[in-house]
């Protein structure tokens, strides 16, 4: 029987693969916590989980009318953010696939009202930055599974997902852990200013209002109250929370849903990107 032994919101923003001089140079001499974060996730987390598949969520992953799931054996190439070319060209990726484990997922799926699912191993599928970053930091030979997020899901859609996924996980042999691979609010400085907000300070952060709504997400998530956080979902989408949150409420509804109570503990520090929020919280299961 397997099990989801790990769970994380982390965030993916592009600063963290840029060389280290440069993100320096972005913040007066120090590193983003986003970095070092992801560094101790790797070194104090996942060594000791004896993990067989991360299963990533990512937020930069936009579908509409499924949940779509990277079924393929293997992944290798040169990655180029079509967002982001200047500063992420030709980064190097290579990792394992977990096509048993998408199987399972459709399987779960067709038994499951309301939950559209695709299993793809098309060769031409594009990868995602919110999985490329996640694996350079995170991925020491365990294989991979991405989902995208439908830009069409609403909460309980995202819900559905994670509940059927944690059954296709107990389906199988693996050992899991789930990656909610993106950020908090998600609005950005106009381009006139946005170079002007490039560092990790609190006062980058697009807005007071979209800054405390994210402090209070953050503290609920802290807390373990699940549920309020879900219940906030109506007034923070007016943030235009990353994917819409999907990618946390679909770990979320893998842990539990509503019913879940894990409490989290950060693993950076609150940080601006050019006006979002981001943040890295692990739940311990």
């Amino acid at each position: 029987m397997g099990t989801i032994v790990g769970a994380g919101l982390v965030s993916h923003v592009p600063t963290i693969m840029l060389p280290e001089q440069e993100r320096r140079a972005l913040n007066a001499g120090r590193e983003t916590t986003l970095v070092t974060g992801l560094v101790d996730i790797r070194n104090n987390i996942l060594e000791d989980l004896d993990v067989d598949t991360l299963v990533i969520f990512d937020s930069h992953w936009h579908t509409t009318f499924d949940f779509v799931v990277d079924g393929r054996e293997h992944f290798s190439g040169l990655y180029t953010s079509d967002e982001l070319p200047r500063s992420f060209h030709d980064w190097p990726y290579e990792y394992r696939g977990d096509p048993e484990l998408a199987d399972l997922i459709a399987e779960m799926a067709a038994k499951t009202s309301g939950a559209w699912v695709y299993v793809s191993r098309s060769p031409a599928l594009p990868v995602h930055y919110g999985t490329i970053n996640l694996v350079h930091y995170l991925c020491r030979g365990e294989k991979v599974l991405s989902v995208s997020l439908p830009y069409s899901g609403e909460t309980d859609d995202f819900l559905t997902f994670g509940a059927l996924l944690r059954e296709a996980v107990e389906d199988s042999d693996r050992r899991v852990v789930l990656l909610a691979s993106g950020g908090l609010s998600h609005r950005f400085w106009p381009l006139g200013v946005i170079r002007e907000h490039e560092a990790s300070g609190l006062e980058h952060i697009v807005s007071p209002e979209a800054r405390a709504i994210d402090e209070r997400i953050i503290g609920l998530l802290v807390e373990g109250r699940h549920a309020d956080v879900i219940e906030l979902m109506p007034e923070f989408s007016a943030f235009a929370p990353e994917g819409g949150f999907g990618h946390y409420l679909m770990m979320v509804g893998a842990l539990g849903g509503r019913s879940c109570n894990i409490k989290g503990k950060k693993f950076s520090e609150y940080e601006a990107s050019v006006g979002t929020g981001q943040i890295h919280i692990w739940f311990e299961v």
